[in-house]
């Protein structure tokens, strides 16, 4: 393909550090502008080519944000230390422009849309507004899926947005898909609190994540109720008689009206707050046995995490690449660990 070339980045950074008193307080903030011309995709291409997709240049994407840390000791006496130390970081990530503004990326069970004005690779879907609970409200909304089949009680309620037409028209489709979530975080940083005294310190750090969506697989796997598979207990929630309020559809074989596609039911916020780490050590400065010098060290990871994300762990990562990222297929989770130790010096 001789009309496929590089993507050209230009960038625009600004920045300013501080250092005072010695080094006892020390901040930088810095600033930045990333713009990506000649973006490449990868494009679909029909059955008779022979390939699934084939790489092209089309596109404009924008990454601005800002990022800053900051270091304090408080106290400085001689046997006493207290220092703090924060970092936190936003990026804002927008499409300028795109083949048809519009790109979309068919996965498995899930799409993805970079579309101009929104994040790359954001989530694709309907928007999910709970269940049918009698036949009188499905009837009044009056509303059928792409194979005509119309929506019962006890099904799911999806937003008719649009049509053929750009009007709503009564068809919940492609038409009526829109960005439902992103993966990508508005907010990231940690904050580390240290204490020394004397030969002891005492250490935690706390990591946070922020403004991300994520797409449960795993529940999307587990409540879907299509077929004999295993589900999770929370199917027993589900609508099976006129007039239930509740906010699980129907249990139906083979999903004919598609109540379990892919929707805003299936997207969580993924932000939380992480005590990642905790230490406690003991420094011996003289020799001890034959080594010059020791620390003795008792550490624990991932104590506590706050989060309202309904899986095993919100902070996980399937794939290096973009399009997979937030997207929860079961890993294994962050596991809490505790450690007794001994650093020596030769």
């Amino acid at each position: 393909n001789s009309k496929l070339t590089y993507e050209t980045v230009d960038k625009l950074n600004a920045g300013i550090d501080v250092a005072l008193w010695g080094g006892r307080v020390r901040a930088n903030f810095d600033i930045y502008k990333n713009t990506v011309n000649n973006m490449l995709i990868y494009k679909p291409l029909e059955p008779y080519f022979g390939y699934e997709f084939r790489p092209e240049n089309s596109g404009k994407m924008e990454n601005v944000g800002w990022d800053a840390y900051a270091f304090f000791r408080i106290v400085n006496a001689r046997n006493f230390k207290w220092d703090i130390e924060a970092n936190v970081a936003q990026v804002k990530n927008q499409i300028l422009a795109i083949e048809n503004d519009k790109f979309i990326t068919e996965m498995d069970d899930y799409n993805v849309v970079s579309m101009v004005g929104a994040p790359a690779s954001s989530f694709y879907g309907y928007q999910y507004n709970g269940v049918y609970s009698t036949t009188a409200e499905a009837q009044l909304a009056n509303l059928v899926n792409d194979k005509g089949v119309a929506y019962k009680a006890g099904d799911a309620k999806f937003e008719d947005i649009s049509g053929a037409q750009g009007t709503p028209d009564g068809v919940i489709n492609d038409y009526d898909k829109k960005v439902i979530g992103s993966m990508l975080p508005e907010f990231t940083g940690g904050f580390t609190n240290t204490f020394i005294y004397k030969r002891w310190s005492l250490s935690a750090f706390v990591n946070f994540v922020s403004g991300n969506e994520v797409f449960n697989y795993v529940r999307f796997k587990n409540e879907s109720m299509i077929d004999f598979a295993n589900q999770s207990s929370n199917v027993l929630n589900r609508w099976q008689y006129e007039g239930q309020q509740t906010d699980v559809p129907r249990a139906l074989w083979g999903d004919q009206v598609g109540n379990s596609d892919f929707s805003s039911r299936w997207i969580e916020d993924g932000s939380y707050l992480r005590l990642k780490t905790l230490c406690l050590s003991y420094k011996i400065p003289n020799e001890f046995l034959v080594f010059k010098n020791a620390e003795f060290y008792i550490s624990a990871t991932n104590l506590i995490t706050l989060s309202n994300y309904l899986g095993y762990d919100p902070e996980f990562s399937y794939s290096y690449q973009l399009i997979d990222q937030g997207v929860d297929y079961g890993q294994t989770p962050s596991p809490r660990q505790f450690l007794v130790g001994i650093k020596i010096g030769l």
